[in-house]
């Protein structure tokens, strides 16, 4: 049986391909549902699925379908007040929370939501790094090339999902800032899902958004929940507020003491017994806390929240926190988009593009990082970065280049949306995982590294998460010349 807590909107997405037109769909409104066609992927802002065919009561309708865990979840993501969902004619969920059985457009019309049903058992495959995904005996018999094409054609489908899902979270920062936001001037009109480019203009909105994404990447995936919660606990805008000082080195202090002391991770190690110089380094930071601390509404969360041991000495998040505030300070003092529009457009070839948007991230070890990797560890190392180029490189494609993408439509900056997705379909190799070495030995046999290249690299996660881990193979390219 399906359960909404164990279930995410891609196994949902997966569920829609690839049993669609057998689904029994249920209704509130008592309707008679029957899918004639699921539709494609919309790789756009908008609805999931478009150019469906669906037929409510014996009527038929050719539209967009939106898919969610819950009916209610139409509301929370700002679908009512988007005019881009005017075109949907079916709401799938897992649970309608619904009292009518409905939703609304922001025309007025209502759409109807139908449920999957619960009960049915949907052919899901283990996810687990030792199950090989079901073609591997026999995806020999497509051409390496078809396969490639594939993966191409899915890492550019991974960056528009994170645009469309990026663009969510940047409505829901609009609502959770609101009130910091005075009222538009009368000549603003409502532009993008009823928000004003006046809104949308903020600098900080912008700046939160790239700040949760730079700091979800640092959490590798051992901590990327903890460093989630805790961008969303302790905003940029009050990180600004509480961080001026007279230099540089002060300034990067009063963050380092922000971000340990809302981690919970001051509090554990000022009570550990250090070395001297450790002590004293905890201690002015723990000064530093306590003067902010007064003026923190936010949740302050428990140092058992972060997996702290069991991860390489780089990768401690004791050592992310101390680059992460250097990324910070940057955000705060000098206007990151600005940077990047400006290294996207230029003139200088893709690898130049590349170099400049990667040491935008880049971060020195500064001060006790440059020979510690964690409180009262390692004084005799030398870090030489806390944020290297492996790590920055991820960042710029899971969280610049997405990012800009947003803006680029929200603002209507074609020329950046063209050049970057230039830049993404020519962005250099990325640190192999799992993932890319498991697809590599049993799609490619060895004979092929799709982490060699970002597109790549990012399409063969999106096959593997999307497809082979769902047992999507009548959706896949290569598994529908397989085993249809």
């Amino acid at each position: 049986m399906l359960n909404p807590k164990d279930i995410d909107e891609i196994y949902l997405y997966s569920i829609w391909l690839s049993s669609g037109r057998n689904l029994t769909l249920k209704a509130k409104a008592n309707c008679v549902v029957e899918i004639l066609d699921v539709g494609e992927i919309n790789t756009d802002d908008g609805a999931d699925f478009i150019n469906a065919k669906v037929k409510i009561n014996g009527k038929t309708y050719c539209g967009d379908v939106e898919i969610h865990i819950r009916a209610s979840d139409w509301k929370r993501h700002k679908h009512y007040l988007d005019e881009r969902y005017n075109t949907v004619i079916l709401h799938v969920v897992l649970e309608d929370d619904t009292s009518d059985g409905f939703v609304q457009t922001i025309s007025g019309r209502k759409v109807l939501n139908a449920e999957i049903d619960r009960k049915v058992s949907f052919p899901r495959a283990l996810v687990g790094k030792d199950d090989k995904i079901k073609c591997c005996e026999i995806n020999q018999i497509v051409p390496a090339e078809e396969k490639l094409k594939w993966i191409k054609k899915l890492g550019l489908t991974r960056l528009f999902f994170k645009a469309r899902n990026l663009s969510e979270r940047l409505l829901e920062i609009i609502d959770e800032n609101f009130f910091l936001i005075s009222e538009p001037p009368e000549n603003y009109l409502p532009t993008y899902r009823s928000y004003s480019l006046y809104q949308l203009s903020h600098r900080f909105i912008w700046d939160q958004l790239l700040y949760e994404k730079i700091m979800e990447g640092l959490g590798y995936s051992k901590n990327k929940l903890p460093f989630q919660r805790l961008s969303k606990n302790l905003t940029l805008r009050f990180i600004s507020e509480h961080s001026f000082a007279h230099s540089y080195e002060k300034q990067i202090l009063k963050i380092q003491a922000i971000l340990f002391g809302v981690s919970g991770l001051l509090e554990y190690y000022v009570k550990k017994r250090l070395d001297h110089e450790t002590k004293l380094f905890l201690e002015e930071m723990y000064q530093e806390w306590v003067n902010v601390k007064k003026s923190y509404r936010s949740e302050i969360m428990h140092h058992s929240e972060w997996k702290l041991s069991s991860v390489r000495p780089a990768n401690s998040p004791v050592f992310k926190l101390a680059g992460a505030s250097v990324l910070i300070w940057r955000l705060i003092h000098e206007d990151f988009y600005a940077k990047a529009s400006d290294i996207i457009l230029s003139k200088v070839n893709l690898t130049e593009k590349i170099q400049h948007l990667v040491n935008l991230l880049r971060v020195k070890s500064e001060g006790y990082w440059e020979n510690h990797y964690n409180f009262g560890r390692g004084r005799n190392v030398k870090t030489g970065y806390t944020i290297g180029i492996s790590k920055s490189k991820e960042i710029v494609v899971n969280a610049i280049l997405p990012i800009m993408l947003v803006f680029s439509r929200i603002f209507k900056k074609e020329d950046i949306g063209k050049r970057l997705i230039e830049i993404y379909k020519n962005f250099p190799n990325l640190s192999s995982n799992w993932i890319t070495a498991k697809l590599e030995d049993e799609l490619f046999k060895v004979r092929m590294k799709i982490s060699s290249s970002g597109l790549t690299h990012q399409g063969g996660i999106q096959l593997y998460k999307f497809y082979c881990s769902n047992a999507l193979c009548s959706a896949c390219a290569i598994g529908n010349k397989l085993f249809l």
